[in-house]
């Protein structure tokens, strides 16, 4: 067998599986490395402003811009969700942000296809 074609076929196969490993570790990451659940965002782009003290549930639509406040504390995010899931603030907000559950609940945009 050629040799350049066994290491290109041994090269393949590990990059193969170490992209489907990282998938399999973090099941909120698409292979592509990006969130299920969407991502970062600047203020400027926010249609909704969220108090995470005052919250337990947030009803919001598939690419809608929301920036949580906690304290002095703040960060935004665009929902682009997969498959429309319940996403947990815990899963999305920076390290040491707030420790309060709260849960969004992503439904569909108007300009969706069904």
């Amino acid at each position: 067998m050629n040799r350049s074609f066994t290491n290109f076929a041994l090269a393949f196969g590990l990059a193969l599986s170490a992209t489907v490993a990282t998938a399999a570790m973090d099941p909120a990451t698409m292979p592509n490395g990006k969130s299920v659940y969407g991502a970062a965002a600047t203020q400027s782009q926010t249609t909704k402003v969220v108090d995470v003290g005052s919250a337990n549930i947030l009803n919001v639509n598939c690419g809608e811009t929301v920036t949580f406040r906690s304290g002095d504390k703040s960060f935004s995010w665009k929902f682009d969700v997969v498959n429309h899931r319940v996403v947990d603030l815990q899963a999305i907000a920076p390290v040491g942000f707030s420790s309060k559950p709260l849960k969004v609940y992503v439904a569909r945009n108007d300009f969706e296809r069904n």
